[in-house]
């Protein structure tokens, strides 16, 4: 039962209102609304803070300070202990410093935070009293924080709220983890800092907890089958006469695929590729395995270019293997699908045209789903129910977070390519800011003499709000080559997309000017020069993934971004790497979890504690908790599921 806040001693009509202002209502709601920062302690931990943010932290110093002779200013540095973070610190011009802090002094340092060094350019450093008491900061406009805190310490003293504990006991003891209740009354009225650490510890568990509740409990079913009896001596043969010999990484990735087709269960795998890392050939020898045993296969793409170049790349390599291809575009549907259900195809590569409720296999074994993050749920488990003993591979050539996959898929899950094959060229990366446009024109024009492709990509097709969009890009370029220009963007049908994609491949030396939908999977290998205008619009992943539109082939590729000169510190990140999920973890630090993982996370991926890279070890253990806690019979029974739904809904505030 939930106490009214106007019922609570001090509480009156000013301040029901701006109680009631910010959603809180009762005093629970109250509770649940732990105090922002503390007192010489503007932020909780740096995992909201954005690049270059002015921030005051408190901590304490945990190496000598040492001094550089060498650099302007001599500058000092040392490494400062946040909570449960260690950042680096460094102060020009401050030598004084060294005489008056030392290691594991309690220090406030205020400076510029640097998100990419997690490092602070402190503009003051100040030694504090341990002693100082702390006080609790509610930022709620219109409320004192001290007004608050009386509130809270009375509705705690006299017991006027129901805490209810969310966690097996047992997990409880296992961890030392502070009981919900207690955790609560440490983050509201403190009498030290370890206080504060307890009870966030307390609470990034149990985010953690409930997250790989929530996962564990969307990843498909396993069903009991046979071992696959595959032909491993064709898959040899197949192997023998590829163009390229498979990298350490693809070798890995198909030993782990052929390891679950040895289980006597159903397996479903992601298959992590980065941005031309060969991904589609380890799906291939997947795909034929699977057939050798006698079952079918379904490739399902999310566009029908997509869809076709697969069909062409695996009639390419197998061409014993009879392969049809489903999309809207498909002539005499029926009689495909009539073949399909007949078994007298062994692949069927489609787009969503293949979750259509009389696509019927007669012994689908392996369902692939080729950028999975582009699919809606529902849809990529309407072709998984079309067989109860087939196995899953996910490929997304969108690098995610290795801790995202490991935490959404489970470690034993997931496969990583990273390793390029030999015969890939590293692509070139430039920044440069507007007024240097002309030296990407200088080798658009050099690129359109040897008759290769070149995109310019755009963050909007008209836009107020950003300068490049598809229209001035189009005017600018018009006026400035004679070459075929091509434009796509999303307000375009399907078909005239098919069409101007086709015209574009099919005219060397052409420009296609568009916005981000060619992001994922078009593999023209004489396209060699990518601009990307406004940078400062887009993630890093999202950008190394535009990147990977050109180096596809042979030939010496490369890479303009266009940006704001207080965006190119950021974009030099991506000049100096070509690894996608390096990139991705700066987007989860500085830009949040986004659609990495292409579930619906929107809710369960926001989080008051927890910090996903940092807290990768909470993370595991939480996820084989609560993998040993589902395997029990009396699961169902558990508080831990009862309070699945309330939680997500209350205390996440999804």
């Amino acid at each position: 039962m939930e106490i009214k806040l106007d019922q609570i001693k001090g509480v009156g009509p000013s301040l029901l209102h701006a109680f009631r202002n910010q959603g809180i209502w009762s005093t629970y709601d109250l509770i649940l609304n732990y105090p922002k920062s503390y007192e010489d302690f503007s932020i909780t931990s740096l995992e909201h803070v954005k690049h270059k943010d002015i921030i005051t932290v408190q901590g304490i110093i945990t190496t000598e300070l040492k001094m550089s002779r060498y650099a302007k200013s001599s500058p000092v540095s040392f490494k400062a202990k946040v909570l449960n973070e260690t950042i680096d610190v460094i102060a020009f011009g401050r030598g004084y410093l060294l005489k008056a802090l030392q290691k594991n002094d309690e220090v406030v340092i205020k400076g510029t935070y640097d998100l990419f060094k997690n490092q602070i350019n402190a503009s003051s450093v100040i030694k504090v009293d341990k002693k100082v008491p702390i006080k609790p900061l509610y930022k709620i406009e219109g409320v004192h924080d001290k007004t608050i805190s009386n509130i809270v310490s009375t509705i705690f003293n006299e017991k006027q709220v129901n805490i209810f504990e969310t966690i097996p006991q047992t997990l409880i003891n296992q961890y030392k983890l502070l009981p919900r209740l207690e955790a609560y009354q440490k983050l509201h009225l403190p009498n030290s800092f370890d206080d504060v650490e307890k009870a966030r510890r307390r609470f990034k568990y149990e985010e953690a907890f409930y997250l790989q509740l929530k996962l564990v409990s969307n990843q498909p079913s396993s069903h009991q089958r046979p071992p696959k009896s595959y032909d491993i001596h064709k898959v040899k043969d197949l192997i023998h006469h590829l163009p390229y010999e498979l990298t350490q990484d693809q070798k890995e990735a198909v030993n782990d695929i052929f390891r679950d087709f040895k289980k006597d269960v159903a397996s479903y795998r992601l298959i992590q590729g980065d941005v031309g890392s060969g991904k589609t050939l380890v799906s291939l020898l997947a795909i034929y395995a699977t057939i050798t045993a006698g079952e079918q296969v379904s490739f399902m793409a999310p566009t029908e270019l997509l869809a076709n170049q697969h069909f062409q790349y695996f009639s390419n390599y197998l061409k014993d293997v009879k392969i049809a291809l489903l999309t809207g575009k498909t002539k005499n549907k029926d009689i495909l699908k009539e073949k399909i259900k007949n078994h007298e195809y062994d692949l069927v590569i489609g787009t969503h045209a293949l979750i259509e409720k009389d696509v019927v296999f007669a012994n689908l074994g392996l369902v692939v789903i080729d950028e999975q993050h582009k699919f809606g749920v529902q849809t990529r488990e309407e072709l998984i129910e079309k067989s109860n003993s087939k196995d899953i591979i996910y490929l997304s050539a969108t690098p995610i977070p290795r801790t995202l996959a490991m935490i959404a898929f489970g470690n034993s899950h997931v496969s990583i390519i990273k390793e390029k094959p030999k015969h890939r060229i590293a692509i070139d990366t430039r920044c440069i800011t507007k007024n240097q446009i002309q030296r990407m024109y200088d080798d658009m024009h050099s690129a359109v003499i040897r008759k290769e492709h070149i995109f310019l990509v755009v963050p909007a097709i008209t836009s107020t709000k950003v300068d490049d969009n598809i229209e001035t890009v189009y005017d600018e370029i018009r006026n400035e080559f004679t070459a075929p220009i091509f434009v796509l963007h999303g307000r375009l049908s399907s078909d005239e997309k098919e069409n101007i994609m086709e015209q574009f491949i099919y005219t060397p030396g052409s420009i296609l000017i568009a916005t981000t939908m060619i992001e994922v999977g078009i593999d023209i290998p004489t396209a060699t020069l990518i601009g990307i205008y406004s940078a400062e619009n887009f993630g890093l992943s999202q950008l190394h993934q535009l990147r990977g539109r050109v180096g596809r082939g042979t030939l010496a590729s490369v890479c303009y971004l266009i940006s704001e000169k207080d965006d190119l510190e950021r974009l030099t990140l991506l000049s100096n790497t070509n690894d996608g999920f390096r990139l991705s973890e700066y987007d989860l630090v500085s830009r949040g979890p986004g659609d990495f993982l292409g579930v619906e996370q929107s809710g369960y991926l926001k989080f008051n504690f927890l910090e996903l890279l940092k807290d990768y070890p909470i993370l595991i253990e939480a996820q084989k908790n609560v993998r040993e806690l589902i395997s029990k019979p009396d699961f169902k029974t558990n508080p831990a599921y009862k309070y699945l739904n309330k939680y997500i809904t209350e205390s996440l505030k999804i």
